[in-house]
């Protein structure tokens, strides 16, 4: 593992956290269950993406 590759992965789970506590929220407020679902699944599938996206594009803008 690279030390950029690291540092990405780990801006993307902090930039995951935040985005998943902000559509928890929009969720609340929310009244059609179909929708709340899916601001729900989006939250917690960028806990998989975003720290991924982080790590192999963090190299290339880092220049590592």
């Amino acid at each position: 593992m690279t030390n950029s590759g690291v540092i990405g992965a780990l801006a993307g789970l902090a930039l995951a956290a935040a985005d998943f506590v902000l559509l928890r929220m929009l969720a609340a407020r929310v009244d059609l269950p179909e929708t709340k679902r899916v601001l729900n699944i989006t939250g917690l599938s960028q806990f998989a993406l975003l720290p991924a996206i982080g790590y192999f594009v963090a190299p290339y803008v880092i220049g590592d």
